[in-house]
């Protein structure tokens, strides 16, 4: 080992662990590492071993999940003093580029990328007016939707990627006829899949060799797909043999099948080249989205073969009381090498909205932190989305900034529009709503809630869409008309049931009084019956409900519903005008993945609250990844009468 040519990195001194993976020799190696216990800079220490024994800079590859995973390992080989001319001949990518930059080369020409939703939603429409429209369906009662299937759009494009993303349909169900039956054996909705099919005949156009557009993702899709044909490349020179030195891949926990499956094929095009993984299987939280931490266990040995297994267990993140109790959670060695020492408390409360106080009290005092911690340095993570209505009611309220990540701010939500635009129709106070853009939202939200749309004599969906934005934006400008839009558009292209339903909801609310409100709105309108008529994913439909039961329940603190309507359209404006940077995070667990904060709060550590649908692995993986987050102080709340199990797991109760 002496003779060894070795890279002395600059800034920090390697650990042992760290210096076994650097100086490792096996063909294979796989990283079992743990949150905070800097991974990436550990990969970035065997990239530079390599290129100190002679590796062509040209012939290595590292892949990411991330286009931010991409930027981090680029800071982590300046970190250490890889040279810039040498790190600039790398090809650090995502998956996905690698894999568009391949299929371009096989292609042999662009393809058209769209990266947001909003610009795939015409073709997610056409896709559902083909599905419906279709004259030899034989299951058409499965449709049970009505509407043009808008409200659907983001969550049919999630189950679209969830399909990519593991190949399900390629791997289970290949050789069968699509039936409901089938449907149900792969675990969709059947309508589900038969846009998904509609969908993928319109992103191609076709044309089964080049396609008309991709989105996020369907590079790797198409790419896994083609490696998969078995005549795909017979006369041709296999796309993936790069002649590569070595072969890096971050957060590897992070893989799907289709990712994999590009993998399995690059090592086997290039069999003398090395390669290195590194993930942490406790921060697979995407399971249902292709996630697998298989991939880097067993199916790897299976697949592509043996590999050597070295630890990487120490942190550097968060001190030795919250390592303690994450590895208690997690069942594996966690220790500590962070100078600093992590705070951990548990608050037990015994009313619900008592959890909002203690977080303003927390904010406001910082207790723990350092003096040159922000606002920006403090997180509140939270389980799902309509666990921030009263939470977000309560920091207006303080005059407390925060900026939301995950998920919208809960006035901006598709139902609570819906619902503030039912109640400004109950108290004629359309022209209350002060934003010429939120009226246009409260009013699309209006018409996708109902089922409903605004007549057109345009033939294609896209024609339609953007007519019926026109004559939003005009209603919008002119807010006296939204009584005849309303009555016009809304009420009388929707059926009879939701019809009775937003009529009934109007009444209760232009009685203006708050009782009447909480009491009788939330059973006449039924959102829950409501949602399941335009929505067909069972944790959307729950989530709408919930988010419309919180906006109402908020209003048990006003006089009138006319006072509780101008405080909903104030907060909007408080909460627009909270641009500084410096201001609290409200995120979701899965968007705070990958990132670090000085002081994390995590409310609703209930039983029942947090582990939805049961004790399973991605539920105490969300915790995992929520309570590593936090660099110097944690805090978890619960109520007194009912903990979740996962604190006793914890070894915090």
């Amino acid at each position: 080992m002496s003779d060894e040519p070795g890279f002395t990195p600059k800034g920090i001194v390697p650990t042992a662990e760290q210096r076994a993976i650097q100086l490792g020799r096996h063909k294979r190696v796989i990283v079992e590492a743990n949150a905070g216990a800097a991974k990436t800079t550990t990969l970035a220490l065997r990239l530079a071993q390599a290129l100190a024994r002679g590796a062509d800079p040209d012939r290595i590859l590292a892949l990411t999940y991330t286009d931010a995973a991409v930027l981090a390992m680029k800071k982590a080989l300046e970190r250490i003093g890889v040279a810039t001319a040498v790190r600039n001949r790398l090809k650090i990518r995502t998956f996905d580029d690698f894999c568009r930059a391949r299929l371009q080369h096989i292609e042999g020409g662009n393809v058209h990328h769209h990266d947001k939703p909003e610009q795939l939603k015409p073709y997610v429409l056409q896709a559902i007016e083909r599905v419906m429209l279709n004259p030899d369906e034989r299951h058409s009662d499965e449709f049970a939707v009505e509407g043009n299937g808008e409200v659907m759009v983001e969550s049919l494009l999630n189950a679209f990627a969830r399909l990519k993303g593991t190949l399900q349909w390629n791997m289970e169900a290949a050789d069968k006829v699509l039936t409901p039956t089938v449907a149900d054996e792969l675990g969709h909705d059947y309508l589900t899949l038969r846009v998904f099919w509609a969908y993928e005949g319109i992103r191609r156009g076709g044309h089964p060799d080049h396609p008309t557009f991709r989105a996020p993702h369907d590079a790797t899709y198409d790419l896994a797909n083609l490696l998969l044909g078995e005549d795909a490349f017979v006369d041709l020179t296999p796309p993936l043999a790069l002649g590569l030195h070595l072969v890096l891949v971050d957060e590897m926990h992070d893989t799907n099948r289709a990712m994999f499956t590009v993998l399995q094929h690059l090592l086997a095009q290039n069999p003398q080249t090395a390669f290195v993984g590194v993930g942490d299987r406790d921060q697979v939280i995407h399971a249902v989205a292709g996630a697998d931490a298989g991939f880097m266990a067993d199916t790897f040995e299976r697949e592509i073969g043996p590999a050597e297994r070295l630890p990487l267990t120490a942190s550097y993140r968060f001190g030795p009381t919250l390592a303690a109790s994450v590895s208690r959670l997690s069942h594996k060695v966690y220790e500590s090498l962070s100078s600093v020492q992590t705070d951990v408390q548990l608050i037990a409360h015994d009313e619900p909205k008592e959890a909002n106080w203690h977080i303003v009290e927390l904010i406001r005092q910082r207790v723990g932190l350092a003096p040159q911690s922000t606002l920006s340095e403090v997180a509140i993570l939270l389980r799902q989305p309509h666990q921030s209505v009263a939470l977000e009611n309560h920091l207006l309220d303080k005059g407390v900034d925060y900026r939301t990540s995950g998920f919208d701010t809960y006035l901006m939500r598709p139902e609570v529009l819906f619902v503030r635009g039912l109640i400004a129709c109950a108290q004629d106070s359309f022209a209350g709503i002060e934003q010429i853009d939120t009226r246009v939202r409260i009013l699309q939200a209006m018409l996708m809630f109902a089922g409903s749309f605004v007549e057109s004599d345009q033939d294609s969906p896209e024609d339609r869409l953007k007519a019926q934005l026109d004559a939003i934006k005009s209603v919008a400008h002119t807010p006296e008309l939204v009584g005849v839009f309303l009555n016009n558009q809304i009420l009388r292209n929707a059926s009879a049931q939701v019809r009775h339903r937003i009529e009934a909801a109007i009444g209760i609310a232009s009685v203006n009084t708050t009782e009447v409100l909480l009491e009788r709105f939330v059973q006449a309108l039924s959102p829950q019956t409501l949602a399941a008529r335009v929505m067909v994913q069972t944790s959307d439909i729950e989530q709408v409900s919930a988010n419309i039961q919180g906006l109402i329940a908020s209003a048990a603190t006003f006089d009138n519903v006319a006072s509780f309507f101008r405080a909903m359209n104030e907060r909007e404006i408080r909460q627009q005008g909270m641009r500084g940077k410096d201001c609290v995070v409200l995120s979701s667990i899965e968007a705070a993945k990958g990132l670090e904060f000085d002081h994390v709060i995590m409310p609703g550590l209930n039983k029942g609250e947090f582990a939805i649908g049961g004790n399973t692995t991605d539920n105490r993986n969300l915790l995992y990844v929520g309570m590593t987050r936090a660099r110097q102080r944690l805090t978890l709340l619960c109520e007194r009468r009912r903990p979740s199990q996962y604190l006793v797991d914890a070894g915090l109760l």
